[in-house]
């Protein structure tokens, strides 16, 4: 079964959600090994979706991902 854009859409949209929440997280308490791993695996996926999707020429925008996942996470 393939996953529709606009799925694919909401699933990245929570991702980004997610990432914004493990940056502040990992923020609060620097020491959190735990909080820093989960920042850099949101950073990880955010990441990896984004030069997929860029590699197969989709539109960055349409799924969210024009962004610089660097500054994000």
């Amino acid at each position: 079964m393939k996953m529709s854009d606009e799925a694919l859409t909401f699933v990245i949209a929570r991702l980004l959600e997610n990432a914004k929440d493990a940056k502040e997280e990992s923020m609060k308490d620097r020491a959190d090994m735990f909080a820093a791993g989960r920042k850099v695996a949101y950073y990880e996926m955010l990441d990896t979706l984004k030069s997929e999707l860029d590699v197969h020429d989709a539109d960055l925008k349409a799924f969210g991902l024009d962004i610089d996942v660097d500054r994000l996470v």
